[in-house]
């Protein structure tokens, strides 16, 4: 059986989808959509009919049923006749495309006409001189027909059919042809048995564009487990929400084209994730940061609450969290020029990396990695659960929402009690009490103090057990907690209290 996959047109033994992939050795991924997409016979639409002129092309869509009216019969079989035609007059009311003749049957009552409806009319009440005209605004008038002569609706083009003087060719109206109607599904289950000459998709390549380094970098974190989740969708987009909320400078404002990627550089949805099945005007809002070179249809048929696999290019160049010795592979595969600092040996930990872009390693050739001791990043669990806007604000603060190790930077330190670390209390103006302590805070929690309070922003570890006060020193319902040290060992312990001003420990996520 022969088959398209992923692009590449294949024969496969197997029937069953499960063993097609297998079967390539195709890239998947358990849980994500595949697509599964078929084409019909090139055809002609009856529905829509394109009207071209000088100045660009325009769209009718036919909103009644074929035999419904007198005149929806006579344009369906002779719109041809109206391809040689001129604009013949022009109003305020309408613009009128003809004449031809026809035998319509003659209404001088007058008829309530919307802003572009098409319909057929007549000159002095004559059938020998129908005109097709296109309203320009909401009106009544008397041209000669009844209102079963609106045939349809101008969907497209409306400037240019406004634009056009009287005696302008119009050189052709036809109906839309399509090349071939494609039509699939997305679906998870291997089972699904898949037919001769039908497309599948496991993945989407995704290429990303240089002219727009930060929005590409935003969306390397918010796919850095290679997936994207299908958060919200509408009939020309899917997006992905997981970042909304980081600001982004404005770069790349471009024409949003099918397939093209875009993310929301300010507003309430900002950092919100675009991908567009269908194009979009230009938007300051939007900076359009790639493309999907293969595998659209995955978005084409997605569902709200879906998984798709992606593949991207270039490769995401953040190397932190890895040892020096695999940052050191990795760009030598990449054709970079890797410099090692701070603890420079093999299994030392990439706790920084300069630059940070993707775009800008490229561009540059070469990139620092800066090391430290493994034992120099705690592991920590986050209370998602119990405090999800603590818990947003600390990886914000700390910059694990879009790398694998965060930082602190100690503020202040009480020895025995506690140790302070910066915050940011404009960003925590909105952080409300969440999860905050019953009976008692034990060592080893970190804790932001919230809203009620004007340390807002600020963040804590307790060295020592409490029964009266958070981590960062206030009342109880002052502080949030949002972490625990896991493994909290008597090592860590003795680390954490040795901080002092100015010192920096990195964290992260517990796998």
């Amino acid at each position: 059986m022969r088959i398209k996959f992923n692009g590449e047109t294949q024969d496969v033994g197997s029937k069953r989808l499960g063993d097609i992939i297998e079967e390539l050795k195709g890239l998947y991924r358990q849980g994500c959509i595949i697509a599964v997409v078929s084409e019909k016979e090139e055809k002609e639409l009856k529905n829509e009919f394109a009207v071209e002129t000088k100045r660009g092309e325009a769209r009718i869509r036919i909103t009644r049923e074929e035999g419904e009216s007198e005149a929806l019969s006579l344009f369906l079989s002779g719109y041809n006749r109206f391809s040689n035609g001129v604009i013949a007059w022009k109003t305020d009311d309408v613009t009128a495309i003809g004449p031809i003749q026809t035998d319509l049957s003659v209404e001088k009552a007058e008829q309530s006409y919307k802003k572009w409806d098409v319909f057929l009319g007549l000159g002095g009440f004559d059938p020998n001189l129908t005109y097709l005209m296109i309203s320009k605004r909401e009106h009544k008038a008397a041209y000669g027909t009844a209102a079963d002569a609106v045939i349809g609706k101008l969907t497209r083009g409306r400037s240019i059919i406004s634009g056009l003087e009287e005696g302008e060719k119009i050189e052709g109206i036809h109906p839309i042809v399509t090349k071939a109607e494609r039509v699939g599904f997305v679906t998870t289950d291997l089972d699904t048995e898949i037919e001769e000459g039908q497309e599948i998709f496991t993945f989407a390549k995704i290429k990303l564009f240089r002219e727009a380094p930060m929005s590409s970098e935003h969306f390397f974190s918010l796919s850095y487990r290679g997936v994207i989740h299908v958060d919200d969708l509408s009939n020309t987009y899917v997006a992905a929400e997981s970042l909304k909320g980081l600001s982004l400078p404005a770069e790349n404002l471009v024409y949003r084209s099918k397939y093209h990627l875009s993310a929301r550089n300010r507003g309430t949805e900002r950092g919100k994730v675009f991908l567009y099945k269908d194009s979009r005007l230009p938007n300051p809002s939007h900076n359009v940061f790639g493309e999907i070179v293969q595998g659209g249809e995955l978005i084409e048929y997605a569902h709200q609450g879906d998984t798709i696999l992606i593949k991207t290019e270039p490769k995401w160049m953040m190397m932190v969290g890895k040892t020096q010795r695999e940052a050191e592979e990795f760009f030598a595969h990449e054709d970079i020029e890797q410099v090692r600092e701070g603890n420079t040996s093999d299994d030392a930990i990439v706790v920084d990396q300069k630059p940070e872009l993707t775009m800008e390693i490229i561009d540059r050739g070469t990139v620092r990695t800066v090391g430290v001791d493994a034992k120099d990043v705690y592991e920590v669990e986050l209370f998602y659960d119990k405090a999800p806007k603590t818990v947003w604000y600390f990886k914000k603060l700390t910059g694990l929402i879009n790398r694998p190790i965060g930082h602190l930077k100690v503020y202040f330190s009480i020895p025995g009690s506690m140790v302070l670390f910066e915050g940011n209390a404009e960003e925590a103006g909105t952080l409300v009490p969440e999860n905050i302590p019953k009976t008692k805070v034990e060592k080893g929690i970190l804790g932001v103090t919230n809203m009620s309070r004007s340390n807002r922003g600020l963040m804590g570890i307790r060295l020592s057990d409490s029964d009266t006060y958070g981590p960062t020193g206030e009342t109880f319902d002052g502080a949030n907690l949002v972490l625990a040290f896991s493994p909290l060992t008597a090592s860590t312990m003795e680390r954490l209290s040795k901080l002092k001003e100015g010192d920096v420990i990195y964290v992260k996520e517990r796998a």
